[in-house]
């Protein structure tokens, strides 16, 4: 199945690539990313992983509002999504190999929070921002969410953009080490992000201890704080999305 991600191996290295306009986030996308993660563990030739997409503007703008805001779902229907979303990032963040973000367009919301579970990031410095809109589409981050991203981003760094929704570029990000290098273009980034990857050639075994040993508190934030959040905050979202 590649409605939603394309994937393809070059050498040691899985590439998945996001292939919608703008590859936001909804149970179909979820479903079809974890199938490809089930293909990715099931073939022992991978070590690496390169995530990204084949829109000329878009990584990933997050959740799909307008399928969260579907006449048809209910509160529940939302809570069982969230709880999706968490699952994958947990995945993610335990996944038993490096996984590299190629962020070659813009990262908004959910898409920035997936690429802060990636245990590294590139981009492309000639078009694409990186934001959380949270603040003004008014979905809030869930609790795992804040070290997921605080892994990624420095705490100071993060404050501004969750505080203001601000747009920052390539540049931005590499000085404030959120990403580990920018490119001048698609070419380069995605030669970039592969020969990157390839360098990553070591046993699974050690990447699961010591990807599950440094985001323990991730993992325990998930299982402790999470659910009730989901169980409140899908209510209001769903009261919020159903009065729009």
């Amino acid at each position: 199945m590649t409605r939603f991600i394309a994937i393809k191996t070059e050498e040691s290295t899985a590439v998945l690539t996001m292939n919608t306009p703008e590859n936001r986030h909804n149970p179909e996308f979820l479903a079809e990313f974890n199938q490809h993660l089930d293909q990715i563990e099931a073939d022992k030739n991978i070590k690496s992983v390169v995530l990204t997409s084949n829109s000329e503007k878009n990584w990933s703008l997050g959740i799909d509002l307008e399928w969260m805001a579907n006449t048809s779902n209910t509160p529940e229907t939302i809570a069982g999504f969230m709880s999706d979303v968490t699952a994958l990032l947990k995945r993610i963040i335990t996944f038993p190999m490096p996984i590299i973000a190629a962020l070659n367009g813009h990262t908004f919301g959910n898409g920035a929070v997936l690429a802060c579970a990636c245990d590294f990031r590139l981009m492309k410095s000639d078009k694409g921002f990186f934001c959380f809109p949270e603040v003004d589409v008014m979905v809030p981050f869930l609790p795992s969410m804040f070290p997921i991203i605080n892994k990624a981003i420095p705490q100071a760094f993060f404050n501004r953009l969750a505080m203001s929704g601000m747009r920052v570029g390539a540049q931005e990000l590499l000085d404030n080490k959120v990403v580990e290098a920018i490119f001048a273009d698609e070419a380069q980034l995605q030669a970039g992000a592969l020969g990157f990857a390839q360098q990553f050639n070591k046993n699974r075994w050690i990447y699961a201890q010591n990807k599950t040993q440094m985001n323990k508190q991730i993992v325990l934030t998930m299982e402790t704080e999470d659910p009730i959040f989901i169980d409140n905050i899908s209510k209001l979202l769903w009261k919020n999305l159903q009065q729009k």
